[in-house]
């Protein structure tokens, strides 16, 4: 089980995708998970290891969720006492699973360094190449006709400006700083895509000259809204190399932070086009799942513990103690 879970570790980090590593640290019999136990629960809600059936694998996978999108880890401890203590970094649930042990889970989010995509030839696209490298992002330089010698450190030059061979974009970062070549062409092309953050290195009165240029052409002004220009934290850069530093930084806080760029709805994650046959898909886990009504965590619709009907409806349970639970007074849990 350890070397599978590696080799999905492997490919999804290879794939720039985001998940989550859960591992039992501490537990009281009985309880199907064993200290040492672990699992990785992708962004869909996909489970792949054991740290436990029932409601502990419901509960992880809800919170692992949670841990993904924070970027910050959590230890979950479920108990059949549960508890009230809750911080930003531990909750307890109650154990409700017939089995009434007692099992402590740390899970810690494994999130992917973000694309860069740096669209001009100018002085600053060069530097902001080299920081962004240095910073361990994936960069990829694109301009009409550039010259790959400028850009020794990126993964990918691309000598045009087409986001065609980018098959989803919310990970990733685009930067234009044509700095007067196409300007408003290049603008254009990166707001059309589904891109999170588009940043355009100018001055105030070129960048509003920029937008209503845009709006004339018909691209969305709720999208054009969101182009953040002037880009840059304000640290007083006067030359290239501080300018791309300031850019990088915002870059960075809106990574970690979600400060610079509020407002753009996130996608899937951005990557150049790699083959996969185990790549998930991220907006599978509302179909997919089904929120227990008795301890209010997530069950799998594929493979639930019981399905009672009720009042024409399905409802899905993770265990045996929910479902008793659940037949002594429906009404309570459903109206």
């Amino acid at each position: 089980m350890f070397n599978e879970l590696a080799l999905k570790i492997e490919e999804y980090l290879n794939n720039g995708s985001n998940f989550a590593i859960a591992q039992v640290i501490n537990r009281i019999a009985p309880s199907s998970g064993k200290v040492g136990d672990k699992a990785i629960i992708l962004e869909s809600g996909e489970l792949i290891g054991w740290i436990g059936g029932g409601c502990v694998r419901g509960i992880i996978v809800k919170e692992a969720i949670e841990v993904i999108k924070r970027k910050r880890y959590k230890k979950i401890r479920i108990s059949p006492t549960g508890g009230t203590s809750e911080n930003e970094n531990f909750k307890e649930y109650v154990m409700s699973c017939q089995s009434q042990g007692t099992v402590e889970v740390l899970i810690e989010p494994v999130i992917a360094q973000p694309e860069l995509i740096i669209v001009g030839k100018s002085n600053i696209a060069r530097k902001l190449a080299i920081v962004a490298s240095a910073a361990d992002f994936r960069v990829h330089a694109m301009a009409e006709d550039v010259d790959s010698h400028m850009f020794p450190s990126v993964n990918s030059v691309i000598k045009s400006v087409d986001f065609k061979m980018f098959e989803e974009l919310s990970n990733t970062y685009i930067i234009v700083t044509t700095q007067g070549e196409n300007d408003d062409l290049s603008v254009k092309k990166a707001l059309e895509t589904n891109c999170k953050y588009v940043g355009f290195v100018a001055s105030t009165k070129k960048a509003e000259d920029i937008k209503s240029h845009l709006i004339e052409n018909g691209i969305n002004e709720d999208r054009i809204a969101k182009l953040n220009s002037p880009v840059g934290l304000d640290i007083n850069a006067k030359l290239a190399s501080e300018v791309a530093i300031s850019i990088l930084a915002e870059i960075i806080d809106d990574f970690r932070n979600g400060n610079a760029s509020k407002g753009f709805e996130k996608k899937d994650v951005v990557k150049p086009k790699i083959e996969s046959t185990s790549n998930p898909k991220k907006d599978t886990f509302s179909e997919e799942f089904y929120i227990n009504p008795v301890c209010g965590v997530p069950v799998s619709k594929i493979s639930p513990k019981h399905i009672l009907e009720h009042l024409g409806d399905k409802v899905y349970f993770c265990c045996d103690g929910c479902k008793a639970t659940f037949e002594k007074n429906p009404k309570q849990y459903i109206n």
